[in-house]
């Protein structure tokens, strides 16, 4: 039961570094890696460079598993592109403002992606890892990745479990030398040579197995540590406090996931917590080993932004296809805002040529959004995208239980008032 998702996900991973096989250089050829300015030892550029070769012929093969449009190599189901609000703290600590959180209360538009885990497009009620990634928009100060063209924007991307499977890009590539030759399970134990790797299989099985019923509902996790100014921290996003999610979705619809949100939205919205986790002194929390748990005990997740997402509509064909070609990167960011360890220096070398794969094979602009308008600029109308649900008015009037009326009459409990009046827009 659990070698077929454990392959998957493999699978998924193995082909971050595939879709750029256009663009990988020649085997055993170092020099032609372009490192972007970054400080790479050679063994880690070999390392970056066989994945890209083991990647190759799996990526043809996925291209004809999911067919046109072609999709992300990983996460390529999106059950939703939402428009949100990231407000930051007005009590956010100094030390923690830099880059996007460096003045509070500053207010940023976002887009907010959440998707599925594998490479394929498949029922949402199959166990699967689950992202949340946004995309902040109106960001301030010089691009951390030049390369990246277009309006300057700050993506943080997460998914619902706290670690990964393997500990730096050097576990990686060992991993991909197995799932090259399909070999699914292999890397975790074997005689020759000698490995045994239950923790991380443990690992692979925790981030394969999530069923969920709303995208709304988990706590997401960025996996791997970043730096903001002077502190090294990991970041997550946790539903508010008091939140309720809807429930009662039929889960033999495919696409339950995105029915549950479009039910939520309609009417309500959601929020969550943006929270960051410093690694202290004296701790367990390494900076490229993605397997450990950095402990909460230890450093406790600090709230620093609210993001909100409004009451909306989100699943007409244009918004579908905007998310489709919508790109997140570790590496869109500006200011003081580092992404740390091997496995986010070989995303940076990867993610982007990914994307250029993926928009070119589909003859799309590659873009960065300025706005929440499909086409950019802020000139549309989102009447029919935004709603705003107008309190009942007169409102209801409720009055102490124990409230008893002079001339000895029952309590009237609450009054009821009129309909509610859902034709504003937010």
């Amino acid at each position: 039961m659990i070698r077929q998702p454990l392959h998957r996900l493999s699978l998924t991973l193995l082909l971050l570094c595939s879709g750029a096989s256009a663009d990988a250089p020649a085997p055993g050829d170092t020099m032609q890696l372009d490192t972007l300015g970054m400080q790479i030892s050679a063994e880690e550029k070999a390392a970056i460079i066989r994945a890209m070769e083991y990647g190759r012929e799996i990526s043809r093969k996925a291209e004809k598993i999911n067919g046109a449009p072609y999709r992300r190599d990983a996460h390529a189901k999106a059950t939703g592109c939402l428009r949100a609000t990231f407000t930051v703290n007005g009590d956010i600590a100094p030390r923690f403002q830099h880059s996007v959180l460096s003045e509070p209360g500053r207010n940023y538009r976002a887009w907010i992606r959440f998707s599925n885990g594998d490479m394929t497009v498949r029922p949402d009620a199959k166990p699967d890892a689950r992202g949340m990634a946004i995309k902040l928009m109106g960001v301030e100060g010089e691009k951390i990745a030049p390369e990246l063209r277009g309006p300057a924007t700050q993506d943080f991307i997460m998914t619902n479990t706290p670690a990964f499977f393997n500990r730096n890009i050097f576990d990686y590539v060992d991993n991909m030398s197995h799932l090259a030759d399909l070999q699914r399970t292999r890397w975790f134990a074997g005689i020759a040579p000698p490995r045994f790797h239950p923790k991380l299989f443990y690992r692979a099985v925790q981030t394969v197995s999530s069923e969920i019923d709303s995208p709304l509902a988990p706590q997401y996790y960025s996996m791997l540590p970043y730096q903001l100014g002077n502190t090294p921290l990991k970041f997550s996003a946790r539903p508010c406090p008091g939140m309720t999610v809807t429930g009662g979705i039929d889960r033999s619809n495919p696409d339950y996931l995105t029915r549950a949100m479009a039910q939520q939205l309609e009417h309500g919205g959601a929020c969550f917590d943006f929270m960051v986790q410093e690694k202290v002194a004296g701790a367990d929390m390494p900076l490229d080993d993605a397997a450990v748990i950095w402990s909460e005990t230890d450093s406790p997740f600090i709230p620093v932004a609210r993001i909100e997402i409004p009451p909306q509509s989100f699943t007409d064909a244009a918004q579908q296809q905007f998310c489709e070609n919508l790109s997140m990167n570790p590496w869109h960011g500006v200011g003081e805002w580092q992404p740390l360890g091997s496995l986010n220096r070989a995303r940076r070398l990867v993610y982007h040529a990914v994307s250029r794969y993926r928009h070119g094979e589909n003859d799309a602009a590659m873009s960065e959004p300025d706005s929440w308008c499909l086409e950019g600029g802020d000139q549309c109308d989102l009447s029919a995208e935004l709603h705003r649900t107008k309190s009942r008015w007169p409102l209801p009037r409720c009055f102490d239980e124990l409230y008893q009326p002079a001339d000895g009459s029952p309590s009237p409990g609450c009054i009821a008032s009129g309909d509610t009046d859902e034709t504003a827009t937010y």
